[in-house]
């Protein structure tokens, strides 16, 4: 047993022991602030009670939209050639919520009433709904995985009526995400005042949900392609390409909207008249979406491995940013007062994102959690059929 033991520990990926130990070093500065509180180990105050932390969570929900978007287009659409991302996907996305609701912890000021939003509930308020539905996506995310974790073990026998409730299941996770990515975009309709007018919108809570489309299909393209090359089992291509298909036409959308509520709006003109604000709103747009746009709308970069993730990147990149502006960035200060991260702060969001991949990569190599997908020596086998395969909607 312990020469199987030393064995694993060996032929482990190294950067799993960076990740590791990030991730103790930060949940140890997290059993700190618990006991202290927020005052010592954050520059969290009345001017500023939405941090970093906030900003990070609104980011890992909207990556973590892939596992609803996918969920959406295979079984409600009926797209099953795209089935085989289902389970990296779904546990990308139980791993992001988790993280969510790791923070929202450490964000509380009484964390040790949190139960409350339960059993207290303020019916008036709009981080309610996205309690509520965050706890139950949560739920319907582990209920969407138990199969990849029962598989191997003596509970197999549950399986069968596992898969019996799935449809309706993941149909309800459908609902439920859709309504709290949503909702999110409408907690920041309420700081209209501070927030500014470039992101300031009636229609945030659209902008949020239609980025967390795009956005969700980055994170997955960019797992499967870091799969590929760190567990040699990975997404076949042409699934990929038929899942960035859909890229462009969401990010067209989405642009559409964006710079038609500012047109109706009557206030373009602060494309260009903002300052540091026309930069960073001309920032998210040109990574997030007009790159990624040209990119994916070429057959070459949907078929090629690196040119697709390099895409996700952008794409991914674009939606953080995005974020971090609505909650963050473009929030106008309170009698000249700013914010700025404790450096505890910082170190529980990195331990808490090291957690995520470091059980992310343990659960991929120890569980099947790539069954349905390719190995990296069969798709090297057979390159020509890559290159003359017709991509989905070409």
């Amino acid at each position: 047993m312990l020469r199987k033991v030393l064995h694993e520990l060996r032929t482990m990926p190294k950067f799993m022991y960076v990740t590791a130990a990030l991730t103790l070093f930060g949940l140890s500065v997290g059993v700190y602030r618990m006991i202290v509180g927020l005052g010592p180990t954050t520059n969290l105050s009345k001017a500023f009670p939405w941090g970093v932390w906030i900003s990070f969570d609104l980011a890992t929900v909207a990556l973590s939209g892939g596992a609803f978007t996918l969920a959406a287009l295979v079984y409600v659409f009926q797209f099953e050639d795209l089935h085989p991302a289902t389970r990296p996907t779904v546990l990308a996305g139980l791993l992001g919520y988790s993280s969510v609701m790791v923070i929202l912890l450490f964000d509380l000021g009484r964390w040790d009433r949190f139960y409350n939003v339960f059993l207290h509930p303020n019916i008036s308020s709009a981080l309610l709904e996205v309690s509520w539905c965050i706890s139950a996506y949560t739920l319907i995310l582990v209920y969407e995985l138990s199969p990849v974790l029962l598989e191997n073990t003596r509970l197999r026998w549950l399986l069968p009526i596992i898969k019996k409730y799935t449809v309706p299941i993941v149909i309800a996770g459908v609902t439920l995400s859709t309504m709290h990515q949503s909702s999110l975009g409408t907690m920041f309709i309420i700081m209209s005042p501070r927030l500014h007018p470039l992101w300031s919108s009636m229609l945030l809570p659209v902008f949020f949900l239609v980025s967390s489309f795009a956005a969700g299909i980055s994170l997955v393209v960019a797992g499967s392609s870091l799969s590929h090359w760190l567990f040699g089992r990975s997404l076949k291509i042409k699934t990929m390409a038929k899942l960035t298909w859909f890229v462009p036409w969401i990010l067209a959308f989405y642009v559409v909207i964006k710079f038609g509520e500012l047109v109706i709006s009557g206030e373009w003109d602060l494309l260009f008249s903002s300052g540091e604000y026309s930069l960073m709103f001309w920032a998210e747009i040109i990574v997030g979406a007009l790159i990624p746009i040209g990119l994916f709308a070429s057959k070459r970069v949907r078929f090629s491995r690196a040119a697709s993730f390099i895409g996700a990147l952008f794409i991914m990149g674009g939606t953080v940013l995005n974020r971090f502006d609505v909650t963050w960035f473009a929030i106008a200060s309170v009698d000249g007062e700013v914010y700025m991260p404790h450096w505890m702060e910082i170190a529980i969001l990195v331990g808490v994102a090291a957690g995520l991949v470091t059980i992310y990569s343990l659960i991929a190599r120890y569980f099947p959690v790539y069954e349905e997908t390719e190995s990296a020596q069969t798709e090297a086998a057979k390159p020509h059929q890559l290159e003359h395969s017709p991509a989905a909607g070409d």
